[in-house]
């Protein structure tokens, strides 16, 4: 199944003559580089970073299991959200669909970029209302974005249902995936042949730990990835990240060891979080985090943080009340937070 991008992205992106980068049209090494004004004397750092990353690319797309022309990178998942909203959602016109409680740079992002959000709260399990999804959308409606393992609760989305939304809208449907390495489902890249209008969103800040580098990865098809190329800054990953997530990627054993070693943790910390009077609800959580609810949660909240601990406050009303987001962390640390909440009174 193809889809054409042409109708669905602004007429001034497809119209745009993106940014020229000379280096862009060079591969291989010994040339002499006198194209971008850099200061010739030989450093670590006195050249400009490939900006189609080609190399990293080349590793997630072995990582991931999909072609490279599939691939855009970014400072983060945060800057391929606003590169998507850039790329389709016409300022003052054109509306996105996001759900409540969920991530909430998606709004953050649309409204910078003046796009209307209509924000619909989930149901009392933590999912969509699927066809009241069809009653907010219109002929301006051009993303739907779904978190999967929802943030703050942890929940996953049924493939099946996001294909089914797929299938019945011509914009796009756009899964953020970044916790999906501590999910024991398959990815939405598996829907690719069927639903071209999917974009998958992940990241390398959680399950891969490098937060601290910003490193977000976009799979989408070819003849999107086209006119997000356009819109992306042309050095938008630097040098120093771009190495350093290379040597991270080659790593996968140590990858997998930390990975099923938090998830050991999640569940001895949700067994010992559930045997505590203070909380009325834990919920079951397939990312790298628990959400735990109490009407004393500021209390709560405050209390960690004298003990130096710090988690997340995530009261969302209407549907999420006093929640606190507790991110997994070493065994160690772990130990602490449970001896420590095990006193409060």
């Amino acid at each position: 199944m193809k889809m054409e991008f042409e109708n669905l992205v602004r007429e001034n992106i497809r119209e745009l003559e993106a940014y020229s980068c000379a280096r862009g049209e060079f591969e291989g090494a010994g040339a002499v580089l006198l194209d971008a004004n850099e200061n010739p004397f030989a450093s670590e750092y006195n050249r400009y970073p490939d900006p189609y990353q080609r190399e990293l690319k080349r590793q997630v797309a072995r990582l991931k299991g999909v072609d490279v022309s599939r691939l855009v990178l970014g400072n983060g998942s945060d800057e391929l959200i606003d590169m998507l909203i850039r790329t389709v959602c016409v300022p003052g016109r054109d509306n996105i669909i996001v759900f409540s409680p969920g991530y909430s740079m998606y709004e953050v992002s649309a409204r910078v970029n003046g796009t209307e959000v209509r924000n619909l709260v989930l149901d009392d399990s933590f999912m969509p209302e699927w066809e009241r999804i069809f009653e907010r959308v219109d002929e301006r409606t051009k993303i739907i974005f779904f978190c999967t393992p929802n943030n703050p609760v942890g929940n996953v989305i049924p493939l099946d249902e996001i294909r089914r939304v797929a299938s019945r809208f011509d914009g796009l449907v756009v899964v953020d995936e970044a916790y999906i390495d501590f999910a024991d489902v398959p990815s939405a890249t598996s829907l690719r042949g069927e639903c071209p209008n999917v974009v998958v969103l992940q990241t390398l800040s959680k399950a891969w730990g490098l937060a601290g580098l910003r490193v977000g990865i976009c799979m989408a098809e070819p003849g999107l990835v086209k006119y997000l190329n356009k819109v992306k800054p042309p050095y938008n990953i630097g040098s120093v990240t771009q190495r350093m997530a290379l040597e991270a990627l080659k790593n996968v054993d140590l990858f997998r060891e930390r990975v099923e070693e938090i998830k050991r943790e999640r569940e001895r910390v949700l067994v010992a979080l559930r045997g505590m009077a203070c909380f009325e609800r834990v919920y079951d959580s397939e990312a790298n985090f628990l959400l735990a609810c109490t009407p004393r949660y500021r209390e709560v909240y405050d209390y960690l943080l004298a003990h130096g601990l710090v988690v997340r406050v995530r009261h969302i009303p209407p549907r999420l009340e006093g929640g606190l987001r507790v991110t997994i962390g070493t065994r160690e640390e772990n130990d602490l937070l449970i001896r420590v909440l095990k006193d409060f009174r």
